[in-house]
C-alpha cells in the first residue's frame, strides 16, 4: 500500500525537522537515474527507504505483453519502501525514473539506527502512511459514487500534484482503465470530455494538465458533498 495511489500524502521530508531530514540524507547513498531507468522491480525484497531528492518516480505494474500500467507518480521529498522495512514485504510495483531523477537510498541497518534514535521519524512516517491509507479509502469511495470522468480527473490531478514539477504525466488510457476498474472505451470517452472542457491535453501515452487550479475547481464542483480537509 505504501506505493499505491499516493496522491493525498505530503512529502515525508516536509514532515521532518530540518536536522532529522539532514541526518537521513547524510546516511543515504545517492543514486542518479536516467529517464526510464528501473529503480527497483516488482518482487525485489531488499529492505530500505528511498527518498526522491529530485525528478520523479513512476510506479507501474508490468503486463504480460511487456507494457506497464502506471499506478502513481511521486515527486521530490516523497519516500517509498516502507513495506520492506516494517512488514518484510517485497516490492509490489516496478519503480521507474521519470526524467533525470536522484534517489537517496537508506539501507535498513542505517535506517533502524536513526529510527531508534529519533521519535520524530516514527511520527512523520505514521502521518504519511495514514494519509496514504485515507487516500486509498477515498479512492474506493469514489468508485461507488462518482461518474468516470470525475474519477479520472481526480486521479490525473492527484498524479500531477504528487509529481509537482511535471506539466504532463506518463499515463495512457489502458493505465487509467486498469486503475479505475473500467473499460478502456469508457475511459476514452471520459478523457475526451475532459479535453473538450480544456482541462487536459491528450498525447501519445501522456496526459498534460492545462491548468491545475481550474482542474481542481472543476472536480470540486462535481463532488456530491463538501470534501473533507485534514484536521477535521
Amino acid at each position: 500500500m505504501a506505493d499505491l495511489l499516493d496522491f493525498g500524502s505530503g512529502p515525508l521530508v516536509d514532515l521532518l525537522p530540518e536536522t532529522l531530514a539532514a541526518r537521513l540524507s547524510a546516511a543515504a547513498s545517492v543514486i542518479d537515474y536516467d529517464h526510464g531507468e528501473t529503480i527497483h522491480s516488482r518482487g525485489d525484497a531488499k529492505p530500505g527507504l528511498s527518498i526522491v531528492r529530485s525528478g520523479a518516480v513512476r510506479f507501474a505494474t508490468p503486463g504480460v505483453d511487456g507494457s506497464y500500467v502506471t499506478t502513481s507518480i511521486l515527486g521530490p521529498g516523497h519516500c517509498f519502501g516502507e513495506a520492506t522495512l516494517f512488514a518484510r514485504l517485497p516490492r509490489a510495483y516496478d519503480a521507474i525514473a521519470e526524467g533525470q531523477t536522484v534517489i537517496e537510498q537508506i539501507s535498513k541497518p542505517r535506517f533502524d539506527r536513526i529510527f531508534d534514535d529519533e521519535p520524530a521519524l516514527a511520527r512523520a512516517l505514521v502521518i504519511a502512511m495514514t494519509q496514504r491509507l485515507y487516500s486509498v479509502l477515498d479512492f474506493l469511495e469514489d468508485m461507488r459514487r462518482l461518474p468516470i470522468d470525475v474519477r479520472a480527473a481526480k486521479l490525473i490531478a492527484g498524479m500531477a500534484r504528487s509529481a509537482k514539477y511535471l506539466d504532463e504525466i506518463e499515463c495512457n488510457q489502458a493505465d487509467l482503465a486498469f486503475t479505475l476498474g473500467v473499460s478502456r472505451v469508457s475511459v476514452g470517452k471520459a478523457l475526451s470530455r475532459l479535453q473538450e472542457e480544456g482541462l487536459i491535453v491528450l498525447g501519445y501515452g501522456r496526459i498534460g494538465v492545462s491548468d491545475r487550479k481550474r482542474l481542481s475547481e472543476w472536480i470540486a464542483e462535481r463532488l456530491p458533498v463538501e470534501p473533507l480537509t485534514r484536521g477535521e
